[in-house]
């Protein structure tokens, strides 16, 4: 595996993302505006002098105001004075999967030895995990499932044919995080929707649009989600969070769980959307692990295993194993551990993480291995 070049990387992603800002530890898309549908009509009129034109997305009620390059806008302080006027502004903030391209864990997947795949045994509850994340591979930890006939070609991971997984900084990341769902609720049913990109970027909008295409898959399915697992995010310009974001998750219901990476940053500064009050945000003990008040569990995140795609040198995928490090891999074994109990007790998934959570039982559970933060 290639050895870790976060000067690369971070060039990587510049060329990705050109407009790409970054001020004040966080980042957003250059001249972009995100609003509610219902207060666009507001902030327009707010920002005539410097509006330039909207894209309007009604599947999630969701406006993008384009502003005028030329007006050399400083959107975090537009959006603030927008939300001074009642209007739930927020940038285009950029998100990144954690691992993330910068911190840590400080370097990339290593193969590893096959690992005994998860067996499910179809008793129980019926539990469903929404994954948004890079998308997945075909493994055959995967194919072999009732679920995988329904995984479509967008929801692949692409896994370039000259990737490097060094400066495709978190190709199989999905992959990786399904397994570790897997191996902590063998019968869970994954829904996969992919936002990241192989370098492990997407923004705010994009997460919008995934949580809104997993939102129609419960509506037209009749099948509710019970846990979303989310192992990405960012911070937010004056440690403001989206309202956006807040009100997409909340729109899932009570019986949806939403677990989230706490970052790999090793700060107590509030991470998007893991410190949003319902979210179930995940940190691991290691150093590199934020913490704060926010973070209400721990799990295991260091030399985690799972499975892997790599690409060998006649370009095929090799369906192998790796050990990687992240609260990337800690979330994912609290979302399962979440599942798995509600599988086992036929409970809701609230209930499942109300007793995982509780501060009156042992500290550590050996069995689900989730320690209260």
């Amino acid at each position: 595996m290639a050895r870790t070049n976060h000067k690369a990387r971070m060039e990587r992603l510049l060329s990705r993302h050109p407009d790409a800002v970054y001020t004040d530890g966080a980042a957003h898309r250059r001249d972009q505006l995100l609003v509610a549908e219902h207060q666009s009509e507001l902030a327009r009129e707010a920002g005539s002098r410097v509006v330039d034109r909207v894209d309007e997305y009604p599947e999630i009620g969701v406006h993008r105001l384009r502003l005028r390059t030329s007006a050399r806008v400083h959107v975090p302080e537009f959006a603030a004075d927008l939300r001074e006027q009642g209007i739930g502004a927020t940038p285009n903030h950029l998100l990144r999967g954690e691992p993330d391209y910068i911190g840590g864990p400080f370097g990339v997947p290593e193969l590893c030895a096959p690992i005994a795949p998860p067996v499910a045994n179809g008793v129980g509850r019926p539990v469903t995990v929404a994954v948004l994340d890079t998308g997945i591979t075909p493994h055959p930890w995967f194919t072999n499932t009732d679920w995988w006939p329904e995984v479509t070609p967008d929801q692949l991971d692409p896994v370039a044919a000259d990737c490097d997984y060094g400066l495709d900084a978190q190709a199989g990341h999905g992959t990786f995080v399904a397994g570790v769902i897997l191996q902590k609720a063998p019968n869970a049913r994954l829904w996969i929707d992919r936002v990241l990109d192989d370098i492990g970027i997407c923004d705010e909008l994009e997460l919008l649009h995934g949580l809104g295409r997993i939102r129609r898959r419960e509506e037209t399915s009749g099948v509710p989600v019970d846990v979303v697992n989310i192992s990405l995010g960012g911070y937010a310009h004056a440690d403001h969070p989206s309202s956006l974001v807040a009100d997409a998750l909340r729109r899932f219901g009570s019986h949806t769980v939403v677990v989230t990476a706490a970052g790999n940053n090793g700060s107590d500064r509030p991470f998007w959307p893991a410190a949003l009050k319902d979210c179930v945000a995940v940190g691991t003990k290691a150093p590199f692990s934020d913490r704060g008040w926010w973070v209400d569990a721990h799990a295991p995140g260091v030399d985690v295993l799972g499975p892997f795609p790599q690409r060998r040198p006649d370009g095929e995928i090799e369906l192998g194993y790796a050990r990687w490090s992240g609260t990337s891999f800690a979330a994912p074994h609290v979302a399962g551990a979440i599942a798995r109990l509600a599988n086992d007790k036929e409970i809701t998934a609230r209930e499942a993480a109300e007793v995982l959570l509780d501060t009156a039982r042992p500290k550590t559970d050996p069995e689900y291995g989730v320690e209260i933060g």
